[in-house]
């Protein structure tokens, strides 16, 4: 189990870094991106001024690739959790990844695109929110508050860019750019958390040996 669990931390984290690796090497391969001028789904659409083969590679294919990779990292939030609602939050987490794959699957300007970036964000904000509720619950107050913060700045940047104007404006890139980077750093914490040791069986409860 131990194996198991290790292994899954470790895909939680590898996703992460294959998903910032995929972000920055498009944003730094484009020839025309600027943060307050685009969404991060222009580096993968062909055909956007700010794409090229190289960006749509790197960013659709990283988007795919940590989706996949990550999927592991349910087993962590699973056998991670001491409460049924820390547990439930696998569920939004999975569908969350799948989101993400569904961007790189479906660039710009599909039919998909918009509903599988809706999925991803939603989806994540519900997994971290759920995570934290349940964390609470199982009386760990302090990796409560960092996470159920981190939901705070998360639904804040996007209420924050909601209320200056229509969502799909330029410069969209501002609160994808802190969403992905709250939902990253939620998994990097969860997964250098320490598991909670768990009370052994007392003998008192089988009686004294004979």
């Amino acid at each position: 189990m131990r194996d198991t669990v290790g292994g899954a931390r470790l895909a939680g984290v590898v996703a992460v870094l294959v998903a910032a690796v995929g972000i920055a090497g498009a944003v730094l391969a484009s020839p025309a991106f600027a943060v307050t001028g685009n969404a991060l789904s222009d580096l993968g659409q062909p055909g956007n001024p700010a794409a090229t083969p190289v960006t749509t590679l790197l960013f659709d294919g990283g988007l795919v690739l940590a989706g996949a990779v990550g999927l592991p990292f349910t087993v962590v939030l699973w056998r991670g959790s001491e409460t049924l609602a820390g547990r439930v939050a696998a569920v939004p987490f999975a569908v969350a990844l799948l989101g993400m794959a569904g961007v790189g699957l479906f660039p710009a300007g599909r039919p998909l695109h918009v509903p599988a970036a809706l999925t991803l964000y939603l989806a994540s904000m519900v997994a971290m929110t759920v995570h934290g509720v349940g964390t609470a619950l199982a009386g760990h107050r302090r990796r409560a508050a960092v996470v159920l913060s981190l939901v705070g700045v998360h639904v804040g940047g996007w209420w924050w860019w909601a209320a200056g104007g229509a969502v799909l404006r330029p410069g969209l890139a501002v609160p994808e750019l802190l969403g992905a980077g709250v939902f990253a750093t939620w998994v990097l914490l969860t997964a250098g958390w320490p598991a909670v040791a768990r009370p052994p069986v007392s003998n008192a409860a089988t009686g004294p040996n004979s």
